[in-house]
């Protein structure tokens, strides 16, 4: 899938607006991430749903890179071929077998030898999200303006904090945040987390997205720009936020978007679909109703197929305050600001940036600030800050490259 490129897809009760991206990052020579995005068609929808994955490989030289494309390559794959089973036991059989594969590999060649990768995945059922999950990669639901973390990192920080009954905030600065105590491909086992299966409402955004973004980015200014951003714009301002804070490992971010029907897609020029009952202006019991009905009736929880729950996720949760993501934007927008005559940086009037509309969308997010309009602030600092670094990357010309 092109980077970047939103899709909406309909289904029965929702529709999914979704993007992706998998970034070199600053400090790393080749990219050692990798994600898969499997669409369904309506009859597959119904039984194996909408499949995200993202996956961190880790070993020398090409091993890691090798070890996460044969996850996203096979894991998926697997998991729609066994039809015959539930999803729940389908997904979990799906890591093993990769696990196996990759297993194998590793012990083929000495410049294989334990190579490994995490693996995040998340099936969107009708009604349900189901996630499979092994080492520190993340998933996310961002609902009613909390964003959850769904997902348990197998980090020997967060296990530390698990047996000492503490958050992973109080673990001692000295135990190393990058060690992971389990992955995909270094043994010929791997204990697979099953979690969910998670309902699913109009509104809902999960995030998907390997360490290279959470080690840099902090989780209350993830929130802030997956609730005021679309999925395409989410997934581009993500990246170059972590690269600006020094990119120091690849970044890899799937965004997924539960739209409800009634929101105009992507590809039908503004017409809308038929309204859904939770979403009437009506007010009266009936509607109330009716709308309850649209949300819980293809709840997962009511079937037997799907099971659970399972895991104890979610795990962390984190409430949003627009007005700090605000400012931190504009902190950094200050700072690249601040280039344009920093005669040191490479930067400093060169013509593949155009300063002028920079600083000229930034006046408009300060004027947000302040007025209280936090949200809009935090839009016009992300648009800013996405025009400027795809001018930096493609080497745009300011006359045909001002920010719109």
């Amino acid at each position: 899938m092109p980077a970047d490129d939103p899709k909406s897809l309909e289904a029965n009760t929702f529709k999914v607006i979704h993007a992706a991206r998998s970034d070199l990052g600053m400090r790393r020579s080749n990219n050692q991430d990798a994600m898969a995005v499997v669409e369904a068609d309506e009859a597959t929808w119904k039984k194996r749903g909408h499949f995200f994955m993202v996956a961190d490989g880790m070993g020398a030289h090409a091993a890691g890179e090798l070890a996460s494309q044969l996850a996203v390559d096979n894991v998926p794959h697997t998991y729609h071929k066994l039809s015959s089973l539930t999803p729940p036991a389908a997904l979990r059989q799906s890591v093993h077998k990769a696990n196996k594969l990759i297993n194998d590999k590793g012990q083929s060649a000495a410049e294989f030898n334990g190579m490994g990768t995490t693996c995040s995945c998340l099936a969107l059922l009708p009604g349900a999200a189901l996630i499979a999950h092994v080492g520190d990669s993340r998933v996310y639901r961002l609902r009613h303006g909390e964003l959850q973390q769904l997902t348990f990192d197998h980090s020997l920080v967060w296990e530390m904090a698990a047996a000492s009954d503490t958050s992973d905030e109080h673990v001692p600065a000295c135990i190393p945040k990058n060690v992971i105590t389990r992955s995909l491909g270094p043994h010929a086992m791997v204990n697979v987390d099953l979690e969910g299966p998670y309902t699913i409402e109009p509104g809902d955004k999960f995030l998907l997205c390997s360490d290279g973004l959470t080690g840099v980015v902090d989780n209350e200014l993830l929130g802030c720009l997956l609730a005021v951003l679309p999925p395409d714009e989410a997934v581009t301002t993500l990246v170059d936020v972590a690269n600006l804070r020094g990119g120091p490992d690849n970044i890899t971010v799937v965004v997924v978007e539960v739209a409800c029907q009634c929101s105009p897609s992507q590809e039908d020029n503004g017409s809308s679909l038929p309204e859904c009952p939770g979403c009437q202006e009506e007010e009266g019991w009936l509607s109330r109703l009716f709308g309850w009905f649209w949300r819980t009736g293809s709840s997962p929880r009511a079937g037997h197929e799907l099971g659970g729950p399972y895991g104890n996720g979610p795990y962390r949760h984190y409430p949003m305050h627009p007005e700090v993501s605000a400012r931190d934007m504009g902190g950094l927008c200050r700072e690249l600001s601040a280039l344009e005559h920093d005669e040191e940086s490479p930067l400093a009037r060169t013509p593949k940036v155009d300063w002028q509309a920079f600083n000229q969308v930034c006046d408009e997010a300060h004027s947000a600030a302040d007025t209280h309009d936090a949200a809009e602030s935090i839009k016009l600092y992300s648009k800013a800050i996405r025009k400027l670094m795809s001018q930096i990357r493609q080497g745009d010309s300011p006359s045909d490259s001002a920010i719109r």
